[in-house]
């Protein structure tokens, strides 16, 4: 019933919204024009210099070289971005906004969804000003990011377009695996797995994540044919042998990869299976006393708090050393065969942890132009957006970022934001006066 409410009353605030929000989109074709800047596509093609992008409603109109001409008018904006370097927009594809890990006051078990539904929309609020106009979520409970995908949508609150899941189908639990946070969806025979993925695309899920290790072949069959017959593409959190029966079972995408052989990985280029390797929650003691120091490396600023804040995240979900370098070793050998891989941080909050998930790409083997991809235009690929999302071409929505300095010298760069672009139009990246910090709110302090 407590579900219910929280998705209603956001439905309702959704609804009230969507007049207003049709009405601004249709009172004109204003433009902003973006010049002096450098561009960075993320089709896989170089860095073009000097260029002037410019938006019109909320699509890109013409990208071209060289400053702009024209003048300012009151239907036309000029933006001099002083060399600034635009991108497409960060994706996090692999979200969970109400989970928390470390859980240091021990709610996710026992939190009613109100409180729940609201750290979940401040995570992804948080997000899109650290760059992630798009997260793709992989379980969460009561639906709160269908709620909250519809009330972005409806302009409710500005924040990342969301692609939701709902929650996770699996078996039953077993043993003590019974608890903790309400993320599962249960299901035993094909049967039960099929009405369990019909569940979740009639409560407005975009595509399913299966728990792949626990469920039969059968299972996974039909888990698979049900969502691909509804048009909803699968992701399975699977890795070693099971992630090649999902795989031969029809999976879109595979999350975590752990003990991937060489032979899967082929599989996979050659069916096109997606790969997310999370690979910032994949990581040793010594690969996380150096991701701080290539991220120092950088010359930027550090936030104390978000520093002490990513270590406790890193070494709640550390590995050992032999298991995180297998990580990377797989992560490289997919990239070299030619699988697309995708940008998730699994842990929270989705912009922090996002953005050290594209840095660690980088820290782990691939090239910055590897790792932006992996964060951009992979990822629409994955979610079947890529004709509108993704990349910073004519025709796509203008879902951008401006950074100051050039990512393709440093990964870490990508944290020298300018400006975010959503749907057109540019966010307000200022941290309200007042506002708690996410990281005492959840992490830092415990509460008595």
């Amino acid at each position: 019933m407590k579900a219910k409410l929280v998705l209603c009353l956001i439905a309702l605030a959704a609804m009230c919204a969507t007049a207003q929000t049709a009405l601004a989109q249709d009172a004109g074709a204003a433009k902003i024009v973006l010049t002096n800047c450098n561009v960075i596509d993320c089709t896989g093609g170089p860095l073009r210099e000097n260029m002037t992008v410019v938006i019109t409603g909320n699509r890109i109109s013409d990208i071209s070289e060289g400053r702009y001409s024209g003048e300012a008018d009151e239907n036309t904006r000029v933006l001099d971005l002083d060399g600034g370097y635009v991108l497409p927009g960060f994706w996090n594809m692999h979200s969970h906004i109400s989970d928390l890990l470390p859980d240091v006051n021990d709610m996710l078990g026992t939190e009613d969804v109100l409180p729940a539904a609201i750290r979940a929309g401040r995570n992804a609020m948080d997000g899109i000003k650290r760059g992630f106009t798009s997260l793709r979520m992989t379980g969460e409970r009561d639906y709160i990011d269908v709620a909250w995908r519809d009330a972005f949508n409806a302009g409710v609150f500005v924040g990342p377009r969301i692609f939701a899941s709902g929650k996770i189908v699996m078996p039953s639990p077993r043993g003590n695996r019974a608890g903790g946070w309400p993320v599962g969806l249960y299901a035993d025979g094909p049967d039960e797995v099929r009405t369990a993925m019909l569940e979740n695309i009639e409560k407005g899920a975009d595509f399913i994540k299966i728990i792949a290790p626990r469920l039969s072949q059968e299972e996974m069959v039909a888990a698979i044919e049900t969502a691909h017959a509804a048009g909803l593409r699968v992701t399975a959190h699977s890795g070693g042998e099971v992630a090649r029966r999902a795989i031969e079972a029809g999976v879109d995408c595979i999350e975590h990869g752990n003990g991937l052989t060489d032979e899967t990985i082929q599989m996979m280029a050659d069916k096109g299976t997606f790969l997310d390797p999370t690979i910032v929650c994949n990581l040793s003691e010594q690969y996380i006393a150096d991701r701080e120091r290539l991220i120092s490396e950088s010359g930027l600023p550090q936030d104390p708090e978000v520093v002490k804040g990513r270590i406790l995240v890193a070494y709640a979900d550390e590995r050992s050393q032999e298991a995180a370098a297998s990580n990377r070793a797989i992560l490289v050998k997919a990239q070299a065969a030619g699988v697309r891989i995708i940008a998730g941080s699994d842990s929270s909050p989705v912009g922090e942890i996002g953005l050290l998930e594209i840095e660690q790409l980088a820290f782990s083997g691939l090239t910055e132009m590897q790792a932006l991809i992996a964060a951009t235009r992979n990822c629409a690929d994955m979610v079947g957006v890529l004709d509108d999302l993704g990349t910073v071409e004519k025709g796509k929505f203008a879902d951008l970022v401006v950074l100051e300095r050039n990512p393709l010298d440093h990964i870490s760069n990508i944290r020298t934001l300018k400006m975010v672009f959503k749907d057109g139009l540019p966010v307000n990246l200022g941290k309200n006066e007042g506002q708690a910090s996410f990281w005492k709110l959840y992490f830092t302090e415990k509460v008595e």
